[in-house]
């Protein structure tokens, strides 16, 4: 057990003939007590430096294992934000490939529908034009016809009444 000032200050050393002198003893017992009891209060004041630095520690502690655990969330959020976007991303090329493979086909659609339109037009126009030879060949009979009858009624015109 460590000894204490007080202790060292009354410590009482045996004497003997032609011993220490007492006024030296006690003056470096002095010395002695005041050494122990300013390295005491030191002592005693690194512990509770040392207490108070093993608390700030604590605190320091728990406060990076708070940042650890804050990074690992934010890591698993961004990670999962990554993800969401990545689907979203494939979705949405998805939708515009999909997209993209129905105006595709409606402008197929479309461009078969307007080529049948030209063929009708083009079988309307064959057979509007037999339909107008016919008709102007018809015509051009009637034509012919009234003109021989003209011609005929002429050539009666030019012979004198038999009456």
């Amino acid at each position: 057990m460590p000894l204490t000032p007080a202790e060292i200050i009354h410590w009482q050393f045996r004497r003997r003939l032609l011993g220490y002198s007492v006024k030296d003893v006690k003056a470096f017992v002095q010395q002695v007590s005041e050494t122990v009891a300013q390295l005491m209060e030191e002592n005693q004041s690194l512990k509770e430096e040392r207490e108070r630095l093993l608390e700030r520690l604590q605190v320091y502690q728990a406060i990076e294992q708070q940042l650890q655990n804050a990074l690992i969330v934010a890591e698993k959020t961004a990670d999962d934000i990554k993800r969401q976007a990545q689907r979203e991303a494939e979705l949405i090329i998805a939708q515009a490939r999909q997209e993209a493979e129905q105006i595709r086909a409606d402008a197929r659609n479309q461009y078969q529908a307007e080529l049948e339109k030209i063929e009708r037009l083009r079988q309307l126009q064959a057979r509007l034009v037999v339909e107008m030879r016919h008709l102007l060949l018809s015509y051009l009979e009637l034509l012919e016809k009234a003109e021989a009858k003209v011609g005929g009624e002429d050539a009666k015109l030019g012979e004198e009444p038999s009456d």
